[in-house]
């Protein structure tokens, strides 16, 4: 795996954000990126995408041109290497090292916008297929923003990304709890569409649906304000 890892411990700087739950509080922690991770990062998209057209199916359907279709998928890919970074530089502060990654089968998911993106979402290829199968899923959130959310385009397109030096670390979720969630769609009484999921001791629990249509997909979901402390992870590593 090509992990792009800090040069030193020296170089990671973690602060704890409080978030409010329902009866408690969540403790995320804000984890810098170095400015070499960012630049490698961005290396390691472009190349992705130059030399492979599996970026394409990182990006929307909404989407026709094709350099913004190379844009976009640059983007998305650059995302999912920079959040893997922040992670990487969390377990480092924490003693470990990346290889924790590989070793203990975790799935970081990201999210990008902030005040439109607020959940984990694990595709239900994730699931099906056992090669994927994860055991724990970090949640993490960059804080950025889109170009014009109302715009079908640029909506896909992120502002200033490049220029990103921290992420946040929401918490994470153990395969166990995550698999067996169940889901349903429901109208509210403004006739939009709300989603909400089910655990085994919820009522209704059996005819509930396996997987949640979200995004035109069926996956899995959980809100990201909602998951377990990330300190909490690192005592159950190898």
């Amino acid at each position: 795996m090509n992990y792009i890892q800090p040069n030193s411990k020296h170089e990671v700087f973690v602060k704890n954000i409080g978030v409010k739950q329902r009866f408690d509080k969540l403790i995320t922690k804000s984890v810098n990126v170095t400015p070499e991770q960012v630049r490698k990062s961005l290396e390691f998209a472009k190349k992705c995408v130059e030399e492979s057209n599996d970026y394409i199916n990182l990006v929307p359907d909404d989407i026709k041109d094709k350099e913004l279709k190379k844009e976009v998928g640059t983007q998305r890919i650059f995302v999912e290497k920079i959040a893997e970074c922040a992670v990487i530089n969390y377990l480092v502060s924490k003693g470990k090292d990346a290889s924790s990654i590989e070793k203990n089968k975790i799935g970081i998911k990201t999210a990008i916008a902030k005040g439109m993106h607020t959940r984990l979402i694990i595709d239900k290829s994730e699931f099906s297929n056992k090669k994927n199968k994860k055991n724990y899923y970090v949640g993490v959130h960059l804080n950025l923003e889109m170009k014009d959310k109302k715009d079908k385009i640029k909506r896909h397109v992120i502002k200033d990304l490049y220029n990103i030096e921290k992420v946040q670390i929401f918490g994470y979720l153990d395969n166990k709890f995550i698999n067996e969630l169940k889901y349903e769609t429901v109208k509210n009484k403004e006739g939009k569409k709300e989603y909400k999921f089910f655990n085994k001791k919820s009522q209704g629990y059996e005819s509930k649906s396996e997987y949640a249509k979200l995004l035109d997909t069926e996956c899995k979901w959980y809100y990201l304000d909602r998951m377990l402390p990330i300190d909490n992870l690192v005592k159950n590593l190898k």
